[in-house]
């Protein structure tokens, strides 16, 4: 069977699946050493072969691109973060995942913080996360529970802690 090659990235302020990206970092790995412009220029105009890339946005993309070819390559990287909260998700759709979700865009609209929820039920994107097993709840990239459905009071708390950094 072969391998799917898609990831999830966040560009600017969304998370964007895109497809391809192991092969295009492999090709380019021996061209490192480019100048940061150049590599970037190239990530893009491989990554828009086969996704779609607005060009309204593509300055985004290079930087996002850019970001993931340095992890990539086992170099440390800061991830960027916009100004609203990044709420995960991961559960394939059952009962507590689907319970876990409503609970969270309770509290989101009782206390009007600002955040980006995905709920993702595909395994190939949740084994992405190596958490197991689910629902699993990631706030701001910290996995924040596993296997439980916090209370809404215990959602609550880390919401407001993470939004106030």
């Amino acid at each position: 069977m072969e391998e799917k090659d898609y990831k999830l990235v966040r560009v600017a302020d969304a998370q964007v699946g895109l497809i391809g990206l192991k092969a295009i970092f492999e090709e380019l790995k021996d061209k490192r050493n480019e100048p940061e412009p150049v590599l970037k220029e190239m990530l893009v105009e491989k990554a828009g072969k086969k996704n779609y890339i607005p060009h309204s946005v593509r300055e985004e993309y290079k930087k996002a691109l850019f970001r993931e070819f340095k992890k990539f390559l086992g170099e440390k990287v800061e991830e960027e973060r916009g100004g609203i909260l990044e709420i995960v998700i991961l559960g394939p759709g059952c009962y507590a995942c689907d319970k876990l979700e409503h609970d969270v865009m309770a509290v989101l609209s009782e206390t009007g913080i600002q955040a980006a929820l995905n709920h993702i039920t595909d395994p190939d994107l949740m084994a992405q996360y190596g958490i197991l097993p689910t629902p699993a709840l990631i706030i701001n990239g910290k996995v924040k529970s596993v296997g439980i459905n916090p209370t809404k009071s215990t959602i609550k708390k880390w919401l407001e802690e993470e939004s106030r950094k």
